[in-house]
Order: C-alpha cells, then sequence, then structure tokens
C-alpha cells in the first residue's frame, strides 16, 4: 500500500509542478451533484484516483473505532462492522455501489439520522490528507 500512496503525492507533485488544477475522484457515485461533466484532456486537469488507495488499516470493536483508507469502498466497512454487530453511526446514501469512505467525508452527506445521532463530521476523529 505504501506504493499507491507514494504514487497519489508524486501525481500531486506532479500536478503542483506544472500549476494544474487536480480532480480529485473515488468511486463517482456523487457525480450528479453541481456542474459535473467528465474531465477531459484539454481541460489541463490531472486526475487522482483515489480507489486504490484503500482498506481497513484497523479495527477495534470494542473501542468503537475503525481507520479506514479513502478509496475503501462504503459497502466493505459496513461488511466489516456488521460482523461484531456495529454499524456507523450516522447513514451516508449508496448512490452506487461504488461509493467510497474518502466521497463519503468529502461531500459530508450524514443521512436521514443526522438530526438524532448527530452529523457525520461528528464521528470522524482525524484525517491524514
Amino acid at each position: 500500500m505504501d506504493f499507491v500512496l507514494s504514487e497519489l503525492c508524486d501525481q500531486v507533485m506532479t500536478a503542483r509542478a506544472g500549476h494544474k488544477p487536480l480532480f480529485v475522484m473515488g468511486g463517482g457515485s456523487k457525480r450528479f451533484y453541481g456542474n459535473y461533466r467528465p474531465v477531459r484532456p484539454q481541460d489541463g486537469h490531472c486526475l487522482l484516483d483515489m480507489t486504490p488507495y484503500r482498506g481497513i488499516v484497523s479495527y477495534h470493536p470494542s473501542e468503537l473505532v475503525v481507520t479506514v483508507r479513502a478509496g475503501t469502498p462504503l459497502e466493505e466497512l459496513e461488511a466489516a462492522l456488521a460482523e461484531h454487530g456495529q454499524m456507523l453511526a450516522f447513514e451516508p446514501p449508496h448512490f452506487a455501489p461504488t461509493a467510497t469512505v474518502g466521497g463519503c467525508v468529502a461531500a459530508g452527506l450524514s443521512g436521514p439520522r443526522r438530526m438524532s445521532a448527530g452529523a457525520l463530521k461528528d464521528f470522524v476523529l482525524g484525517a491524514q490528507l
């Protein structure tokens, strides 16, 4: 996984050195929001695909703490939690099976339980960028 992270860092630094906008994308399940249109080569954007950077880094069911990478599919995370009779405290929408944890955090969509359980941001203990 260190190779994937190194490759992502190289892509960010290449975009920065070339003064090119960076288009960060995961599963693409929220493409319909806003003014989305596919990134084209003539736009001059660099595409940073986060889907290879996936997986559950650590999970401590007794402490109710899980650490995951941005490209981890929500379905994969929810399945791991369900094995221990647990679930996310918020209800991120699954617009497609490709929905990722990174997209969930980036969009900040918390679902219908937000009013009683709290927002997604209330449950994120930290992030490394």
